[in-house]
C-alpha cells in the first residue's frame, strides 16, 4: 500500500531535516514522499535537494511562490500517487518510527476511507505542552468547532477525487471545513487510530493566538454555514470546554 506524505513548508531551515529524517525512517516503506516549498529565503531548498540526492525514487519537490498553505497542498495532492494520502508539515514531525506502518494496517483491516488519531504539540524546549486527542470525536460535534487533529488525518486519494480539495479561500479553516464537507455532508467514515502520530511544535500558523481565538471561529462558522450546518458563535464556544478537558 503506498501511501503520499506531503509536506508544506517555507522557511523552516532549522527544522526541516528532523521533518524528512522522520519519513524517511519509517518501518513502512512504500511511501511517495512530496515536499512543497514555498519559494523560501532560507536553506531550506537546499536541505531539500540534499535530501533528494540520497532519495530520488522517494523524494520529489516542487519550489515556487503559493498562495497559502492550502495552495501548497492542493499541489501536492495533485501530484500524490498514494492509494492513501497524509501530510506532514516543515514544522514538525513523526512520533515515531511505525507510524505509517500502523495507518497502512488500519486501513488494510478496517477498509475505512478515513483515519484520524492523535498528535503532541511542544514548545521550543521540546517538552509537551498539550495532547489532542481524538479518542472521544464523533462527527455531531463538528457542529460546535470540534474536529479532529488535522495532522493525524489519513484519505483514500479516491476521497479526494470524489469530494474535492482543500477550499484556498481560507486562511486557517479549511482543514475544518473538509472534514465538514466530507462526514457530514457526504457521510465519509472515519476510523480512530488510538496512536500519538505527529509532534507538532508551536508557533505555527494554525497554533499562534490570533488565529486560534478570531480567525480560526470564524472560518469554523463559515465552513458550517457554507455547507448548510446550523450554528452560532455561541455554540463555538463550547469546545473550549472539551480542550480544556483533554
Amino acid at each position: 500500500m503506498k501511501i503520499t506524505i506531503i509536506t508544506a513548508t517555507k522557511n523552516n531551515e532549522a527544522t526541516l531535516n528532523e521533518t524528512i529524517n522522520s519519513v524517511i525512517n519509517q518501518t513502512h516503506t512504500d511511501i511517495d514522499y512530496i515536499i512543497i516549498d514555498g519559494n523560501s529565503t532560507d536553506n531550506s531548498l537546499d536541505i531539500i535537494k540534499q535530501w533528494h540526492a540520497k532519495y530520488p525514487n522517494i523524494i520529489r519537490y516542487i519550489s515556487e511562490p503559493d498562495n497559502g498553505v492550502y495552495n501548497a497542498i492542493n499541489k501536492g495532492l495533485n501530484l500524490a500517487k498514494g492509494e492513501i494520502i497524509g501530510l506532514l508539515h516543515g514544522n514538525d514531525y513523526f512520533s515515531s518510527s511505525n507510524i505509517l506502518s500502523q495507518v497502512a494496517e488500519k486501513f488494510k483491516s478496517t477498509q475505512t476511507d478515513m483515519i484520524y488519531g492523535d498528535i503532541n504539540f511542544v514548545n521550543k524546549k521540546g517538552k509537551c505542552v498539550r495532547h489532542y486527542s481524538s479518542k472521544n470525536f464523533t462527527p455531531k460535534m463538528l457542529s460546535i468547532g470540534i474536529a479532529p487533529p488535522h495532522p493525524s488525518l489519513y484519505l483514500r486519494k479516491n476521497i479526494h477525487e470524489r469530494y474535492g480539495n482543500y477550499n484556498e479561500s481560507y486562511i486557517v479553516g479549511a482543514d475544518f471545513e473538509l472534514f465538514v464537507r466530507l462526514m457530514l455532508i457526504y457521510n465519509v467514515k472515519g476510523e480512530y487510530l488510538p496512536l500519538n502520530m505527529v509532534t507538532m511544535r508551536t508557533g505555527g500558523l494554525s497554533t499562534q493566538l490570533k488565529n486560534r481565538l478570531f480567525t480560526n471561529s470564524k472560518e469554523k462558522l463559515r465552513a458550517l454555514k457554507e455547507n448548510g450546518i446550523k450554528s452560532s458563535p455561541f455554540s463555538l464556544l463550547k469546545r473550549y470546554k472539551y480542550s480544556f478537558i483533554q
